[in-house]
């Protein structure tokens, strides 16, 4: 298949560099090994160098933050935002503000959190270790922690004490309402992210029709976020590079991470009337955006976050699609009855099935 040539032409090209100094140890001698050694150490300072100055001129771009910051005593542009908005001092009071990697690892550290990895969960402690190298650019990208499990076995449920609801941005959302909230189908919403300076996540829009906040409590992020109506070709043009042309000749896409899709892509984007939104979020600020926004970020230091998904009233209906479509039909005729039942729908055209 063209995954799996794919996959065999990526091994052979990333051969691993102890694999190759141990082999050339053995044919050619000592002195080939030493030579190859310092080949991979000159070749690895150089994608670490790279990758540091990468982040350097994403850093350097925060003047093109040109939102404003909506305090938390507006409460009316948190309950009605049609763009994604920035809120400062909804966090004042959370336990979560005084998080830090050390503070974590003292309490979690031998949890395992959730990074993409298809063998499971990692130590938190590693994730911890990883994200304080104090070098930039020699940080494990892949150790970004996405997890979303706080049952009472995950070593993790103390979490919940330190973070709160923000019904100002979430007031009437459909998936909260009654049985709706602890339904067994009800779609992952909440998130601890911690991440290593240069990780982030590739350019998205988030699923089930839902809207999003984002908490920060520790580093910098930049973020990059296009309205839905912005074409998904427009923001994920062919890769040119090596890989990407190989891929496009086994009729595969790759798409760009987010520092390559924020220095390469969207210069060329800038100035075309997409509407698009950059900012750099601070600690203590909350950023919420409206279902189906496109949006990449980059984490310009390591970063503790927390980040949630909810249902606003006016998207019930392309919510219960996504989940019917989504085979999701019990939950979404739930979701459904209970905005019914107390009263988050009205005039709005249901749909049951």
């Amino acid at each position: 298949s063209p995954a799996r040539s794919l996959a065999c032409l990526l091994v052979h090209v990333a051969l691993p560099t102890l694999e190759l100094c141990i082999h050339m140890r053995r044919v050619l001698g000592l002195g080939a090994a030493a030579t190859a050694a310092a080949v991979a150490h000159f070749l690895n300072e150089r994608i670490v160098e790279a990758r540091a100055t990468r982040i350097e001129r994403l850093r350097a771009c925060g003047h093109l933050d040109q939102i404003c910051r909506t305090p938390s005593g507006d409460l009316a542009a948190q309950s009605s935002f049609d763009r994604p908005i920035v809120v400062t001092g909804l966090l004042d009071d959370w336990p979560a503000r005084e998080w830090t990697f050390d503070s974590l690892r003292k309490r979690i550290g031998q949890a395992l959190v959730d990074t993409g990895s298809s063998t499971g969960g990692v130590p938190f402690y590693l994730v911890a270790a990883n994200a304080q190298r104090g070098r930039s650019g020699t940080a494990d990208l892949a150790l970004y922690v996405f997890d979303s499990d706080f049952s009472a076995d995950s070593g993790k449920s103390c979490l919940l004490e330190d973070v709160d609801r923000l019904p100002t941005l979430t007031r009437g959302s459909v998936c909260e309402a009654g049985a709706a909230a602890e339904h067994d189908d009800r779609p992952v919403w909440r998130w601890l992210l911690a991440g290593p300076e240069g990780s982030g996540t590739l350019i998205h829009q988030d699923p089930w029709g839902y809207s999003s906040w984002n908490a920060l409590f520790v580093g910098d992020k930049r973020w990059i976020l296009f309205p839905p109506s912005v074409p998904r070709e427009t923001l994920h043009p062919p890769r040119t590079d090596l890989i990407g042309r190989a891929a496009a000749c086994l009729g595969l896409h790759l798409p760009r991470g987010a520092c390559e899709f924020m220095d390469e892509v969207l210069p060329a984007l800038r100035g075309q009337g997409l509407g698009e939104v950059d900012l750099v979020q601070r600690p203590g600020e909350v950023i919420a955006f409206p279902a189906g926004w496109w949006h990449a970020v980059v984490n310009l230091d390591a970063t503790l976050a927390w980040t949630e998904s909810f249902g606003r009233t006016r998207d019930l209906a392309s919510i219960t699609h996504a989940l019917r479509r989504g085979g999701l039909g019990d939950f979404a005729n739930v979701v459904q009855d209970e905005a019914t039942a107390t009263s988050v729908v009205q005039d709005l055209p249901l749909e049951r099935k």
